[in-house]
């Protein structure tokens, strides 16, 4: 089959879209093209064409409309939607086609998004959007569900359509595994992702201003991986970061790309993710987890509903309350201390990614799923 990716929301090389689903169609035989609004590129990669157009500052009618023209130069069997908006693409192509068109809706996040309300007030805006992503879906054939609390709303909607879940298990060939070497000396931590407040940095600062007090002769690394969301996070973080005392360094890197970021972090002895406790966070599963889980090492989560439901995370880490820095502390302690629980929570973590959370354990039932139409 020739299959279409649209997303008006991930950039075309995101790590669920190209790497795993798309790799894995390729893999299996089928032609695939991933179109998204985020990039311009234009280029085959590993057999994949990724065909593109910027169009963060077009109007919705306008994205809708250069998503329609790739569908329509490439004439694809089946379309792989991941937001409301391109699947109002993929409906016009469905309905001009000769053939017989699938759409699928892949949902990996809540709609509408704590983001798309940032300049709105009241209520008014956001039933809109809900209305809007009600609508979309409709023209959804099946539907595939990053997780299970999140397909709710829609089994409820729409009871009668296909479905299927596809988690965010990560391939462990992109993933190298290297022994850990945690010492009494040094101590190797990072942070990856968007620099915010609600995704955690302001309590990851805290932490490492935090540790660098606690253990003086201790020599910490950090490394900080990822983008800021507007300038004034930006001049905010950087004061913070500079105002860290004691025996510390920061290496500060911009968005990496997919495969050559596993291997920049495959160094880090205990992984943290400090993110606020939002409804979203709460019932959302951190993609990264299962990735921490993969390099063997032992994570730090703040205490959310959807990792407790879904993550053996007491085999090979904590959770933890974000704000109370001091708690936090006594962990990465008992850590330092006891090499005994550091190195079985490292063992367990890998061995778990290798039984149990890996995409070669998921793909065939995605393969299954997608040739069933």
């Amino acid at each position: 089959m020739e299959i279409a990716f649209l997303t008006s929301g991930h950039y075309p090389y995101d790590d669920r879209i190209f790497f795993h689903l798309g790799k894995t169609l390729t893999k299996n035989g089928h032609k695939v093209e991933i179109t998204s609004s985020k990039s311009a590129l234009n280029e085959v990669t590993k057999g994949i064409s990724v065909n593109c157009f910027d169009g963060d500052n077009l109007a919705k009618g306008d994205k809708i409309k250069y998503f329609r023209e790739r569908l329509d130069n490439f004439c694809p069997d089946l379309i792989i939607c991941s937001e409301p908006l391109p699947i109002l693409a993929a409906k016009q192509y469905k309905r001009k086609s000769q053939k017989k068109v699938i759409i699928i809706y892949d949902i990996t996040e809540w709609y509408p998004l704590k983001q798309n309300m940032r300049w709105t007030k009241g209520c008014l805006k956001q039933l809109k959007l809900q209305f809007f992503n009600f609508c979309s879906s409709c023209f959804a054939d099946g539907f595939i569900f990053g997780e299970r609390q999140k397909s709710k709303p829609y089994r409820f909607m729409f009871p009668f359509n296909p479905f299927t879940f596809i988690t965010y298990y990560p391939d462990l060939d992109y993933v190298p595994y290297v022994e850990p070497s945690l010492t009494g000396e040094k101590l190797k931590l990072s942070y990856t992702g968007k620099l915010s407040i609600e995704k955690g940095f302001n309590n990851f600062i805290s932490l490492i201003a935090g540790l660098t007090e606690r253990f003086k002769n201790l020599k910490i690394e950090i490394k900080v991986i990822g983008w800021y969301e507007n300038n004034e996070d930006r001049i905010m973080f950087e004061k913070r970061i500079q105002s860290v005392e004691g025996n510390v360094s920061f290496a500060v890197l911009d968005r990496q790309p997919f495969e050559s970021f596993w291997e920049l972090i495959n160094d880090t002895d205990i992984f943290l993710d400090l993110r606020e406790r939002t409804f979203e966070n709460h019932h959302s599963l951190p993609i990264k987890l299962y990735y921490y889980c993969a390099l063997g090492r032992p994570v730090i989560y703040s205490d959310l509903k959807a990792i407790r439901r879904e993550v053996e995370i007491e085999k090979f880490g904590f959770l933890v309350n974000p704000d109370k820095t001091d708690s936090v502390i006594q962990v990465i302690s008992n850590y330092l201390l006891d090499k005994n629980l550091y190195q079985d929570h490292c063992r367990n973590a890998r061995k778990l990614a290798e039984e149990k959370y890996n995409w070669q354990k998921i793909a065939p039932e995605f393969i299954r799923f997608i040739e069933s139409f």
